[in-house]
């Protein structure tokens, strides 16, 4: 495949276009390792993460002239190109030593394929967007490492998999918004301690089990979305199980859609319900 010719060597004419893109990947990525040990702008775990995810989603495929192809291939540090890596954000400065990855937006991208186990190692990220994207397999627990996380927005997606039981570690968590993916298992009772969770978006997803009383712990939710799941029980117990009192903490709730699953009661007594908090 590589053929020596006056002491060089040349790609043969026959070597797919696929093997070539893997193999510029490649040496890319050994170029960034190498800046790394010379003490590179971005964080070596930040890096690694960043690598991975690119490889996972099938960067080269993602919506034209939002590719990072350039960057990667070109073997660019992220936090100190920014122009060729779209949709991230670093903190620190230009030219700073070990500056972490704070954004992702890259909704709407033609994302397609999984999130690495090792995304949960930029652990200084606020915001994470990648909706309207075609991301399947599993939600990592590593993202439960990113105790800095503010906003997770990963809707419209392929994602299946159950939601991570370690999620009550984002205490600065604000907004979850999983909806429209394939979402399996039971809602976790760790969302009940995000104490400043605002927006809890569960909607078009496969959930059964019950809506765990311990959810409502939640003070400052003030939208709350689970329908077209498979949940199951009896709407005015979700709130009285335990006494009203686990839904008079949820003090802010204003909008909340329980609409096609296999809940029973009705409707008004819900509201009814939350009148009287």
């Amino acid at each position: 495949i590589i053929q020596g010719e006056g002491g060089r060597f040349k790609v043969s004419p026959h070597l797919s276009s696929v093997y070539v893109m893997r193999s510029r990947l490649v040496l890319a990525i050994v170029f960034l390792e190498t800046a790394v040990r010379i003490g590179a702008p971005t964080a070596p775990a930040d890096l690694a993460a960043i690598q991975a995810f690119y490889v996972s989603t099938n960067g080269t495929r993602w919506r034209e002239g939002f590719t990072w192809q350039n960057g990667i291939e070109g073997g660019l540090d992220p936090c100190d190109n920014l122009e060729y890596y779209k949709g991230l954000t670093c903190n620190g400065a230009g030219g700073d030593p070990n500056r972490q990855i704070t954004q992702i937006w890259l909704s709407a991208m033609s994302l397609e394929g999984t999130l690495p186990p090792n995304f949960g190692d930029m652990t200084a990220m606020t915001q994470l967007y990648l909706t309207y994207n075609n991301i399947s397999g599993t939600i990592p627990e590593t993202i439960c490492n990113i105790s800095s996380l503010l906003f997770l927005e990963l809707s419209q997606n392929k994602m299946t998999g159950t939601i991570p039981d370690c999620i009550n570690k984002l205490q600065k968590l604000q907004k979850w918004d999983t909806r429209n993916n394939m979402l399996t298992g039971t809602i976790p009772a760790s969302f009940g301690q995000l104490s400043e969770l605002q927006s809890l978006y569960l909607s078009s997803n496969r959930l059964t089990g019950t809506v765990p009383a311990a959810l409502f712990d939640a003070k400052r939710v003030e939208v709350l979305f689970l329908s077209y799941n498979e949940l199951e029980g009896t709407v005015p117990r979700i709130f009285s199980r335990y006494k009203i009192k686990e839904t008079a903490s949820m003090q802010g709730l204003s909008w909340m859609d329980l609409r096609s699953n296999n809940l029973q009661g009705t409707y008004p007594d819900m509201m009814a319900l939350l009148a009287a908090v």
